[in-house]
């Protein structure tokens, strides 16, 4: 009766005891055991949530997250690959560039995100840091209130510039702008600050920068020492050879983990 009596005590003990981090009874014991959290039904209090829909990302060839389309796997054999090399090093923070414009690092950034987001262990923030051309939103048909430009300049709350598109784990800082002279404003403490703040915020969180092209302005190089790795994306037909080597060279010296070869006329047959 004694021991009955001290467990009745224990328990309502810990049930009064509302000065400790709440872990959601499913993922206690996935938590005393270290062992991945698979995260509750997510709900944006603060963050503006547009709706989208397949067809309209279909159109704009968004297609991570259209489990039917004969290419959606592509983007899941990436996001293994970076899931990969991101765990094995303890990276969270990915940018994504190319040598010039129009070769596809805006949709492989928007694509790569999304697929990650499916991820169940994962969030993802996805920031539009080509603040030149910024064209993150266009993926989404969103027209953003506030962006990454407005946060930097003012006195915009940064959870005024958030979006989630209707997907769940998944959160765009659109860039705002345009703006024609952007090198400053990325150079700046306050982005500084911001890129480390993204970082170490959420610990199971993946945060992709869309970044502007490495030969068209400095941007880029000047950023991706606040980035971890970065992936370069280049379309076949239309890179050359010699923007390649000089990209490569400009990136020197930064974590490249890897090329992306969009629009490549060796398409995989699909297995099923």
């Amino acid at each position: 009766m004694e021991k009955i009596q001290k467990a009745l005590e224990k328990a309502r003990e810990q049930r009064e005891d509302t000065g400790r981090p709440s872990i959601p009874h499913r993922s206690r014991a996935a938590h005393q055991r270290n062992l991945p959290i698979v995260p509750e039904e997510i709900t944006y209090a603060q963050t503006r949530v547009v709706d989208t829909t397949e067809s309209g990302l279909h159109d704009r060839r968004i297609i991570a997250g259209l489990t039917h389309h004969e290419l959606s796997d592509t983007f899941r054999v990436l996001r293994t690959q970076v899931m990969k090399t991101l765990s094995a090093s303890g990276f969270s923070t990915l940018g994504i560039t190319s040598p010039n414009r129009g070769e596809g690092k805006t949709l492989t950034s928007v694509n790569l995100a999304i697929s990650l987001a499916m991820h169940i262990t994962r969030t993802v923030l996805l920031v539009d840091m080509d603040l030149r051309r910024p064209s993150v939103h266009t993926c989404f048909d969103i027209t953003p209130e506030a962006g990454l430009a407005d946060y930097l300049l003012g006195d915009v709350a940064l959870s005024d510039c958030l979006v989630n598109p209707g997907m769940e784990r998944l959160v765009i800082l659109p860039a705002g702008g345009p703006l024609r002279s952007s090198s400053e404003l990325i150079a700046s403490p306050k982005m500084i600050g911001l890129a480390r703040e993204v970082k170490s915020r959420y610990p199971d969180r993946v945060v992709i920068y869309d970044l502007p092209p490495v030969l068209t302005s400095d941007d880029t190089v000047g950023f991706l020492q606040h980035v971890e790795c970065c992936l370069l994306v280049l379309q076949e037909g239309s890179t050359r050879k010699g923007d390649v080597q000089r990209t490569l060279n400009l990136l020197e010296g930064y974590n490249l983990i890897g090329t992306v070869l969009n629009k490549s006329s060796e398409m995989q047959q699909p297995y099923y």
